[in-house]
This record gives C-alpha cells, structure tokens and sequence, in this order.
C-alpha cells in the first residue's frame, strides 16, 4: 500500500500512524507526504528565516524542496505544536479539578443524606450555627444600641424559624449562652414533637426529600456559575492576575455560599413548617364571604316571584293564566342570579 500525504499534522503521532497504514500485517509498503512553506505549520510555528535561506540558495517558487534542513524545521515545529497543545490540555485539566473535587464533596453528601436513618440532627447542628451568627451579630451591635439589637435579634429568630420567647423581658435579661441554650431547647422541642405526630420515618423521609431536592437545584445553578466564571476569569490576566488561580479562589467561595444557603434553607423550611390534622369526615365549610348558592328562588326567575321551586305552575293545571314577568330575562348565557358561579343555562335553566 502507497500513502500519499498532502500535509504534515501539528502531532507526530498522526503521520507515524498513516505511515504505519503502509505496512500492515508485514506485507511492504511505503509512504510520501508533500507540504508547502505556506502550510499553517510552517507558516505559524516554523522559523521564519527558512524562507529566505531557501530564496538565497536559489530555489525557484514551485520547485520541489529536499533538504535535512527542511525535515529539521518540520520536526521542530511539531514539536512547538505538541507542546502548546500539551500546556492547553494541562490547564484546562486544572481548571476542571476545582469542580472535580466540589463534585466529590456534593455526591459524598447526597449519599451521607441518602443512607442516614436520621436527619434531624443535621437540621439541629444548622440551627445551632444560624443562632450563633445571630447572636454574634446581637453581641456586636448590643454595645451601640440594645435595644434595637434586641429587636434585630427577636425580629430575625422570627424570620427565621417562626420563633418568638413567650416573656421577652425574661429573655433580654439572659446572657448569650442562656439565651442560646433557651432557642436551641425550644427548636429541638419543636422537632421531637413534630416527629412524635408524624412518625420518625415519614419525619426522615420528608427532610432527605427536602434535602435532595434543593442538592440537585442549586448545583444546577452552580455549574452554570462556574462555567461564567470560567470564561469570565481570563479577562483578569490583563490586571496582571493568574487565572487559574482567580478561578480557584472565587470558585470555592461560590461553593461554601452554596453549602451554606442548601444547610440553612432545609434548617428553616423544617422548622418553620407546622403540622396540622385533619379529619376526612369532617364536612368541609364554605370559607367566609364566599357566595352561597341558593335554589329556593328558581320559580322567581320562571316568572312566579316568590313561588316555592317546587310548586305547581298554573298553566300546568289547564286553566289560562297570563304570565307577567316582575323580573328582568337572564339570558342563558348570564351568570346565574343564584350566585353559583356557572351559567344560567347549566345551572337554575337548566
């Protein structure tokens, strides 16, 4: 088999595979590649004093060139190629091990969530962590104003977790681990119960359900950050900054926002939410200010005002009575003066 090359590839490894074609399974074979100087390779990563060299030797445009020089300069811009490649390659393969290991942790998680018996303490440590940053918060601005520190904090537990201290006195009086120790009791109680009612496995399987949903949201969104970030970051190469290590650093602060917005959004949907039984047989009443619907009124809209829905009109009997309307015609079309929502045609004319 003959291979007839027209270029030379930017990697060795592809014109020593082509060459090999020629002589598969030992029977003989050869093999030709011709190129120009005006070829990408040449012209991009070639030296640009071969051209010259070739014109003061005295070669004519168009005549064919067989030099070692020639193959020299092939070789080494191939070589140029491969290792520009290799670095690209490199770097992105560094920019991918940020999300790499953001996506270990993330799955790690899941399956911790996915195979724990019991979830209720992870939402208990959360709230711990929420009520410190409150109270550090409080600790800060009690020195200028508590008062109003006192409000922020009482305000925020209430945004928080629905929570307010049955005697506020008795509460402002406490020190910050009294006052700590007072919400995180009240929130593990609220818990306890909350388990009692429903079941400690239907509890469970409400937060995991809680907990994956939200996971496989917000990485969503995630990846999507990153990739912006990624292509964003390169700009800041011009402010003499690396890349690579912008991408790093904001990369893992968008992470640790994420873990802890997923932590503290489950925390306060768990706790926020309340319980309520309810009676199947129980007759469901009509909500107030809604409009009941009458049918006791259909003989007024027949032309009898007044009369019971059910009573014998006169023209039934065989005697002639004129009937005179007291009421407006509804079209079929109108609502249905009885207030029941639907058509006059569908409901009372019928």
């Amino acid at each position: 088999m003959y291979i007839l090359g027209t270029e030379r590839h930017e990697s060795r490894r592809i014109d020593n595979q082509l060459r090999g074609r020629s002589g598969r399974q030992g029977d003989p074979g050869e093999s030709r590649f011709f190129l120009s100087l005006d070829d990408d390779l040449m012209r991009l990563f070639a030296r640009d004093s071969l051209r010259s060299i070739m014109g003061r030797a005295g070669m004519q445009d168009g005549e064919p060139l067989y030099h070692p020089l020639i193959n020299r300069a092939i070789e080494r811009a191939q070589t140029r190629v491969e290792d520009r490649n290799f670095e690209i390659r490199k770097h992105l393969l560094e920019f991918d091990d940020v999300l790499n290991e953001q996506r270990k942790f993330i799955y790690s998680q899941r399956d911790d969530i996915t195979a724990s018996s019991d979830l209720t303490p992870r939402i208990a440590d959360t709230a711990d962590e929420i009520i410190d940053d409150l109270l550090d918060q409080y600790n800060d601005e009690g020195s200028k104003d508590s008062h109003a520190a006192l409000s922020q904090l009482l305000e925020s537990l209430k945004l928080n977790f629905f929570y307010e201290p049955e005697s506020i006195e008795e509460f402002s009086e406490l020190g910050l681990g009294p006052k700590k120790e007072y919400i995180l009791s009240c929130i593990r109680q609220d818990l306890k119960d909350k388990e009692e009612k429903l079941g400690k496995e239907n509890f469970n399987q409400f937060i995991r359900y809680e907990y994956l949903r939200r996971i496989d949201t917000k990485w969503q969104e995630h990846l999507e950050n990153l990739e912006a970030l990624r292509e964003a970051v390169y700009l800041r190469s011009y402010a003499q900054k690396n890349p690579l290590l912008e991408y790093k650093l904001e990369g893992f602060d968008i992470f640790d926002r994420l873990i802890v917005d997923i932590k503290s959004n489950i925390a306060q949907k768990v706790i926020k939410v309340r319980i309520k039984s309810y009676d199947r047989n129980e007759r469901r009443k009509a909500p107030t200010g809604t409009i009941q619907a009458n049918h006791s009124e259909i003989g007024a809209f027949a032309g009898g005002a007044g009369a019971p829905a059910k009573a014998e009109r006169p023209e039934a009997s065989g005697a002639g009575v004129q009937v005179k309307r007291s009421q407006p015609k509804v079209g079929r079309n109108d609502p249905c003066p009885c207030g029941s929502g639907k058509k006059y045609k569908h409901c009372c004319g019928a």
